[in-house]
């Protein structure tokens, strides 16, 4: 095999197993706060110290907080409430709640909480939101499912998908990328999506480079004034750059099939003409067989309107 060959094979599998790792991580991370507080003072703890109050979109993400907080046997405030006493139950970030875990309804209560001491899976509360309880906070999220979509020579496309906490939530990240030395980029989330695409560039070719990406929200102090920033757990990629043979190679390929697409039409037009100094075409041809189908069918049908005894007596 040759040494192109050979270089290529490693680095799609690298591609592959580093993809693998990255799918499946925890899409956000949740901190018990132990001092009792009302819904209101709860929701600001958090926006100062991480981000907001938790936010559960799912039905996964309630049963890993719940499991979390089963060993604490206490009520913890979520960011769900709803603004009027008929009125739906939304979360913090604007998505209503699409799942029914209560354990008793309570028609006055506007904000819930989760009761871990509960029985079965029915923990979810409504209560008065001026109650003192314990609260659990959100913090940034990791980016989730990091893939490297397009290795070149000198430079590579990366994506990552962006929860939908984090979608609603002004944050940045910063892309580390490390070989012999290091260097940090920063890229703003703006645009709302669902998924963050990044480039990176001047990079040196056959060289395995080390990923880490993390976001971080920053947060203006409501006490003393300045800025918080509040960085999530790093997401980590290895990556080999393509070798520039590679390129070349592919290149000669290419070449090469443009030049077979180029020699199509004189080709072409060099075997009608020999075609046509045979004396004849694939019209003509046509035309023939055309001509014998017709003859065969105007005989075929003569001898079947003659009578047999006609034919006898002639």
């Amino acid at each position: 095999m040759f040494a192109c060959e050979t270089r290529i094979l490693q680095q799609l599998a690298v591609l592959v197993v580093c993809h693998g790792v990255a799918v499946g991580q925890i899409p956000s991370h949740y901190f018990l706060v132990q001092r009792p507080m009302s819904w209101s003072k709860a929701r600001e703890f958090c926006q100062r110290h991480y981000v907001d109050l938790a936010v559960l979109n799912t039905e996964e993400q309630y049963f890993t907080l719940l499991n979390a907080t089963l060993a604490s046997k206490g009520s913890f405030w979520l960011g769900l409430r709803r603004q009027s006493i008929l009125g739906g139950w939304t979360w913090v970030n604007g998505e209503e709640l699409r799942y029914e875990h209560w354990y008793r309804w309570n028609i006055q209560g506007r904000c819930a909480s989760m009761e871990s001491m509960l029985a079965k899976d029915e923990k979810l509360l409504a209560r008065y939101c001026d109650e003192r309880h314990m609260s659990v906070c959100q913090g940034s999220g990791s980016p989730q499912s990091l893939a490297a979509d397009s290795v070149g020579t000198d430079q590579l496309n990366l994506s990552w998908s962006v929860s939908a906490f984090m979608q609603m939530t002004p944050h940045s990240y910063n892309v580390t990328t490390c070989a012999s030395s290091c260097a940090t980029l920063l890229y703003s989330y703006t645009n709302g999506s669902a998924f963050m695409n990044v480039s990176i560039g001047n990079l040196t070719s056959a060289t395995e480079y080390s990923i880490r990406i993390a976001a971080f929200v920053v947060r203006r102090d409501s006490v003393t004034g300045g800025r918080t920033t509040l960085q999530s757990n790093p997401t980590d990629l290895q990556v080999k750059t393509a070798d520039s043979c590679e390129q070349h190679k592919v290149i000669a390929v290419v070449l090469k099939l443009l030049k077979l697409v180029s020699l199509a039409p004189p080709l072409w037009i060099l075997y009608r003409i020999l075609k046509k100094d045979d004396g004849y075409d694939d019209d003509d041809v046509e035309s023939v067989h055309d001509v014998s189908s017709v003859e065969l069918s105007t005989e075929d049908a003569t001898i079947d309107l003659i009578p047999e005894k006609t034919r006898g007596i002639s």
